[in-house]
């Protein structure tokens, strides 16, 4: 049973109209954000803005419409929904890295990692193991806290509005691919036309890839926000994602000529193992009959 949400959720009669001005009022600010970004280059603080653009139009719309800002899932709910979101990146992180270091597509360990990692962190005379090892407690622990305040914008609007009343209109895998597709599409503008891909080659299938693996990162939220009945469970994972994959798993891995193709969120591998990952989850909800929960919830409200 999943926990209550609070707050009262939009009326059934105003699920489409939330929907369709949450969609464009996210494409007007985050279309200017994109810009802005494409504009004075890829770098974090104008990424923040535009990571939090879901967000404040999910927060718009209910303004606009006099919701409840309440139902969009604030309580953070229990905690073993919280872990078990934060684990589950790692999980498929390892898996999928484990894959390209084992079948040679990237190499273990890349130096240059290692000797940063040090540098930052003053390991002098630490071995290689140690220091990464050590790295990867100290970035993942505090990259959390600014992956936590960026993805949470974005979750805002994915799953605190979006797919929470796109469950209302249609079936768990419809609504987690419905948000994985708007998800992937929002990220377009960088992925084409900022360095935030793995090079300008080919990015109609690094874009694929990409969206491959929103839609199935979807699938696995979703689940997690029938279970715990909030946002926090999505943003955690979020975080999780880019604080341990994007900030330790790539980073460490040498990169050979081919490597991109593989690698990354671009390459195939990663996409294709949250893909599995997502069907499990699609699965443990259907075993579940988590069907009619957003509806027992509404209805305890």
């Amino acid at each position: 049973m999943s926990d209550i949400r609070q707050g009262k959720t939009p009326p059934t009669e105003m699920t489409t109209r939330t929907i369709v001005l949450f969609l464009v009022l996210t494409a007007i600010l985050g279309g200017g954000a994109a810009m802005m970004v494409i504009e004075m280059g890829f770098k974090r603080h104008y990424v923040a803005i535009m990571m939090w653009t879901p967000g404040i139009a999910a927060l718009l719309t209910y303004k606009f419409l006099k919701l409840d800002i309440g139902s969009l899932g604030w309580s953070w709910g229990r905690p073993k929904w919280q872990l078990l979101s934060f684990l589950t990146p790692i999980a498929y992180g390892l898996v999928a890295y484990g894959l390209i270091w084992g079948l040679g597509f990237g190499g273990v360990l890349d130096p240059k990692f290692v000797e940063e990692a040090g540098y930052h962190l003053g390991l002098v005379g630490w071995s290689p193991a140690a220091t990464v090892l050590m790295g990867a407690l100290i970035f993942g622990a505090v990259g959390m806290i600014w992956h936590m305040a960026t993805a949470l914008g974005e979750e805002i609007g994915w799953r605190g509005l979006l797919t929470p009343l796109l469950l209302r209109k249609t079936s768990f895998p419809i609504a987690s691919l419905l948000t994985g597709l708007v998800w992937a599409a929002w990220h377009m503008p960088l992925i084409y036309f900022t360095k935030y891909n793995a090079g300008p080659v080919d990015l109609h299938v690094q874009f694929a890839n990409f969206t491959l693996m929103t839609v199935g990162i979807s699938f696995i939220m979703t689940y997690y926000w029938l279970k715990s009945g909030n946002l926090w469970t999505a943003t955690v994972l979020h975080a999780a994602h880019n604080a341990y994959i994007l900030s330790i798993l790539q980073p460490m891995t040498v990169q050979y000529e081919e490597t991109w193709r593989y690698a990354n969120e671009f390459g195939f591998i990663l996409p294709l193992v949250v893909a599995v990952f997502g069907l499990y989850f699609w699965y443990r909800a259907h075993k579940e009959g988590l069907a009619g929960v957003q509806e027992r919830i509404e209805g305890q409200e």
